[in-house]
């Protein structure tokens, strides 16, 4: 139909009555609409990423408050790497003691364990080169072919075809590993590999602290029972000065000897003393 021309009555033709082609541009305009989408799409995304890891993280410090939990918090680490790594199906916890033995100290999925019983058996596998060497050991299941055939052949069966290991101290072990595990053959990324990172070192710090928290209370303890010992003692040697009409050393040169003859602890026999006086005391009364 055309538009007319303010200028001297004419029609003008349209674009599309003289042939011309208007569907690029309106493509373009429709991929960029889409492009503009998607990219919104993957930032809300990253971001309640970013917000289940932090929470996952913030439950984890939460689990762990002394030495005595690290069982519970190992299982809860692997279940918060499995919750927030897509590629993850798996996920276990791998400990070593000083002479190289090595067991499953917690994990998600039966299958963990005997996966890893077969690396232990056969003495190779990425859990074990993860724990020993103290690098990070991504392989898929070609990979785990050549590197470690005894192994491989052993959990044929068992359908992990994707592996991801890092070094982890936690704990009296000698060498750790968390270990991630996927059904699928395409393999972990560097994403990945970045957020068990970020899960290791976290599990690393906490239990850290956990253990010199722990450490801290029992030099408290201790030092408070020193205290109350060092006065008992003390209390028992001025009874001793009183009765007897001895020195301070003389006094407790007579704990000390009676501590020996009888093989009872020093502060045993000051108690002893102390406590008879205040039975005196009553008896008196």
């Amino acid at each position: 139909m055309g538009t007319r021309s303010p200028e001297i009555g004419r029609v003008v033709p349209l674009p599309e009555e003289l042939g011309a082609d208007v569907t690029p541009g309106r493509h373009r305009r429709a991929d960029d609409t889409l492009a503009r989408h998607r990219r919104a799409d993957d930032t809300l995304a990253r971001h309640r990423r970013v917000d289940a890891i932090a929470s996952a993280l913030d439950n984890l410090q939460r689990r762990l408050t002394t030495p005595a939990q690290l069982q519970g918090f190992l299982q809860e680490l692997c279940d918060c790497v499995v919750s927030t790594i897509v590629e993850a199906d798996m996920a276990g916890v791998t400990l070593m003691d000083e002479d190289g033995r090595a067991e499953t100290a917690a994990c998600t999925d039966r299958r963990v364990v005997d996966i890893d019983l077969n690396q232990y058996r056969n003495g190779e596998g990425p859990c074990l080169e993860a724990a020993t060497t103290g690098q990070i050991v991504k392989v898929r299941v070609d990979e785990v072919v050549e590197r470690w055939p005894a192994f491989a052949a052993d959990v044929h069966d068992i359908g992990a075809a994707s592996y991801l290991s890092a070094p982890l101290r936690v704990g009296e072990a000698h060498a750790s590993s968390l270990n991630l595990y996927s059904l699928g053959s395409h393999g972990f990324g560097d994403l990945d590999v970045a957020l068990l990172r970020i899960f290791t070192s976290f599990a690393e710090v906490v239990t850290r602290m956990t253990r010199e928290a722990a450490a801290a209370h029992d030099e408290v303890a201790g030092l408070k029972k020193a205290m109350v010992t060092r006065g008992v003692i003390e209390q028992a040697k001025g009874i001793l000065m009183a009765a007897e009409r001895i020195s301070a050393d003389e006094a407790f040169r007579m704990l000390v000897t009676n501590s020996q003859r009888r093989n009872v602890k020093l502060v045993t026999v000051a108690h002893e003393v102390v406590e008879a006086v205040a039975a005196d005391d009553g008896d008196s009364d």
